[in-house]
């Protein structure tokens, strides 16, 4: 675990240097989701995520220009306490991030990702909250002869802080850096960081939005090229 820590302290930095290529975007990443508590432990989630990216060879800001993702879930999840396990595969067909003429050539890939999240709460005072959550995704791509593999796996570790403007609205930062893994690990064990804000209000029981902004900071494999998403963060929570 050092050796990932170090690693990405390194890259950070290096990140910023005069050697580097930094490629900006603009996109959006937004999200419905749809709760239901089946037991006293156990709830289940369909989640539909839609992003757009920002056009580069046009030199602008709009975030609605080009496809970048759309992706399904459906998500198990136990609770118990402070914790809360959740187990779900993901379907993610995605396009490049486009920041130069040759990512225009890079094909889209359709993936099947199993992910498992590990995740504790813990209540500071009536008005702050506590949340740390590791995640591991192990990463199927379809290839050219239609079957799937070149297997990959990823693991992050996201914090956040909750503050409880009132009983309809919260504020919330978190940090989550993504380290790729075995198997077949790729030059940069670097994934991203993303570094998020965002608003919470609930308009009812029944329906809960956020928005706000996210930094996500990518890697490469070139280990000297990085992609730096400025996002427009949206989710919208429907519970039955």
């Amino acid at each position: 675990m050092k050796k990932y820590v170090w690693g990405f302290a390194m890259i950070f930095l290096a990140s910023f240097s005069s050697y580097a290529q930094n490629y900006p975007h603009y996109t959006l990443w937004s999200r419905v989701s749809i709760q239901k508590k089946i037991s006293k432990y156990f709830d289940v989630n369909a989640d539909f995520l839609y992003r757009r990216q920002n056009d580069f060879s046009k030199g602008n800001y709009n975030l609605f220009d080009s496809r970048y993702v759309e992706a399904y879930r459906i998500s198990t999840v136990y609770r118990k306490g402070n914790w809360a396990v959740s187990l779900a595969p993901i379907v993610f067909n995605t396009f490049p991030l486009y920041g130069k003429v040759d990512d225009l050539k890079r094909p889209v890939r359709l993936e099947i990702r199993p992910v498992a999240y590990l995740e504790w709460t813990k209540v500071l005072s009536p008005k702050w909250t506590f949340r740390s959550r590791f995640g591991y995704e192990y990463r199927l791509f379809k290839r050219s002869d239609n079957t799937f593999g070149d297997e990959q796996a990823r693991i992050r570790l996201r914090i956040q802080w909750r503050y409880n403007l009132n009983k309809n609205n919260i504020m919330y930062v978190s940090e989550e850096p993504l380290l790729n893994i075995p198997p077949n690990l790729p030059a940069n064990n670097f994934s991203q960081n993303q570094l998020t804000l965002m608003f919470s209000h609930a308009f009812s029981p029944h329906f809960t939005t956020e928005i706000g902004y996210m930094w996500n900071h990518r890697q490469r494999a070139s280990l000297v090229e990085f992609d730096e998403e400025n996002t427009l963060h949206t989710h919208f929570i429907i519970r039955l």
